[in-house]
């Protein structure tokens, strides 16, 4: 009798499962894909945004006799609604299995005052809009101190309208670091156009009446 070894493949650990550091809600979340990663990126920007937690809760539904289950992603709490979100891929939403799905899953939501929303990579991975919230990101947990905001806050005031490039120059001259200005606009007290790529000739479009401490201070 022969014995061989079995070959094994090797398995390498999958890259689009880890977790993510919310500032906003000041905890980790676990995501499944990078669909779900960049998604996260969108809701801690997006000041309209109160609170979010993932996965949401599992809703329990009958269906073809048996009794299923399902967890969507993301459970959303705005300002003036409440969202249940999935994040899929738009080939995966255009079956025929997932369209007859959701469509039962808005209904039992709509009964309960949520919004079944779902999101594939079409919306989420709008660029340049993704690449400059991820870039603004990148400064929403420095921390700085409450005459440096100021100070930072009155400059840009004093300057709407002026390029990044001959705000930095300003802010140097003053000996206020340049980070503390990319913190306020990934808050949205300073606004530029988001839509565009940030370059030091984006333009300074808007600046916040009053600081809002408790998001400054925030993680």
């Amino acid at each position: 009798m022969v014995i061989s070894r079995l070959k094994t493949k090797n398995r390498r650990p999958k890259q689009n499962i880890g977790n993510f550091s919310s500032c906003k809600m000041e905890t980790s979340f676990r995501y499944n894909s990078l669909l779900q990663k960049d998604f996260m990126y969108w809701l801690e920007f997006d000041s309209d945004v109160l609170s979010y937690n993932a996965p949401a809760i599992t809703v329990n539904y009958r269906s073809s006799g048996r009794e299923k289950s399902y967890t969507p992603d993301f459970q959303v709490v705005r300002r003036q609604k409440k969202q249940v979100i999935e994040v899929k891929s738009q080939k995966t939403v255009e079956t025929e299995k997932y369209d007859r799905l959701y469509q039962m899953l808005s209904g039992m939501y709509d009964e309960t005052g949520w919004e079944f929303v779902v999101l594939t990579e079409t919306k989420i991975r709008t660029e340049p809009l993704l690449s400059n919230i991820k870039l603004l990101y990148g400064y929403a947990r420095e921390n700085f101190s409450t005459d440096e905001y100021r100070d930072c806050w009155e400059i840009a005031r004093s300057n709407v309208s002026v390029s990044l490039a001959e705000i930095f120059q300003i802010l140097d001259q003053h000996r206020v670091r340049r980070n503390i200005l990319f913190k306020l606009l990934f808050h949205n007290l300073i606004e530029i156009d988001i839509q565009q790529a940030i370059t030091a000739n984006s333009t300074i479009a808007a600046v916040a009446a009053k600081i809002d401490w408790r998001i400054l201070f925030n993680g």
